[in-house]
């Protein structure tokens, strides 16, 4: 009973020693790293706030803001390290020695933050402009080290790792996605009527785009009928709606009109054997 005795009271003594030995530690140690912290959010928010009124493109600025923010807070774990009494140049010679090792192992990954880099410093595209890579295309939601995220028509979020992108033939359609229509009318109708009445819908549609111009004309020779084909661009949120809008406003005004829309057929001609001996 009192050998339990010695080594609680002994235990007790020996946390009484390590709180007055190293509680102040512990405190500027804590205390360090809730300054370097607020440190981070308030140089964060000034750069960001210097980076707007500058107009510096926002993939730039969100890279910038992120590498300020953790420059400033391992600089206060080092500091902070150093408040618990841990000695930093061997913490940091043995990182060193473990990042070495595993950035064989990791080359992956790496090779990930090594092409965000590439993208957000050579901008083949910014963020809001409709892509298509790799069998993808949308509209770019976010660009960061390792991945950027497309958002596609149907509103899908697709995650790309950024070395994937990089090296790849990108197709950049900047702010507007193509909208193409396709509609057919018959040998008999007037064509260049028919023509007129789809330039007349596209144009009045306040969602194409303003920038570029409609592209009208006939586009093939089908069996049954003529293809007339538009080339519209307008934002990828409105690509369905602006889609089923224009095709329902084309039908009703060549029902108007009397344009023939033209479906499958085929002309059968009988041969009368006996006359023809």
């Amino acid at each position: 009973m009192k050998t339990q005795w010695d080594s609680a009271k002994h235990l007790v003594d020996v946390l009484i020693e390590f709180v007055v030995r190293y509680s102040f530690q512990v405190l500027g140690g804590i205390l360090v790293l809730v300054i370097g912290w607020f440190v981070a959010k308030y140089i964060a928010s000034f750069v960001n706030k210097f980076l707007i009124r500058h107009k510096i493109d926002v993939t730039i600025a969100k890279f910038m803001i992120s590498t300020v923010k953790l420059l400033i807070m391992s600089f206060a774990v080092i500091v902070a390290l150093g408040k618990f009494g841990i000695e930093i140049a061997p913490l940091i010679a043995g990182i060193s020695v473990v990042g070495f090792g595993t950035s064989f192992a990791l080359q992956g990954p790496l090779s990930n933050y090594a092409s965000g880099a590439t993208l957000i410093f050579t901008k083949p595209f910014k963020v809001g402009d409709i892509i298509e890579v790799n069998g993808v295309m949308g509209e770019v939601q976010d660009i960061k080290l390792p991945r950027t995220e497309v958002k596609t028509v149907d509103g899908d979020v697709i995650v790309i790792p950024n070395k994937h992108i990089v090296g790849e033939i990108i197709h950049n359609y900047s702010d507007y996605k193509k909208l193409d229509i396709t509609v057919g009318v018959g040998y008999r109708s007037n064509v260049p009527q028919a023509i007129e009445i789809i330039k007349k819908i596209v144009q009045a549609d306040k969602r194409m785009a303003q920038t570029k111009a409609p592209k009208v004309g006939i586009s093939e020779f089908a069996d049954s009928g003529i293809n007339i084909y538009a080339r519209l661009w307008c934002k990828q949120d409105n690509y369905w709606d602006a889609m089923f809008d224009i095709n329902r406003a084309i039908l009703e005004e060549f029902n108007k009109q009397g344009v023939e829309i033209p479906y499958p057929q085929r002309d059968v001609h009988i041969i009368d054997k006996t006359k023809a001996k």
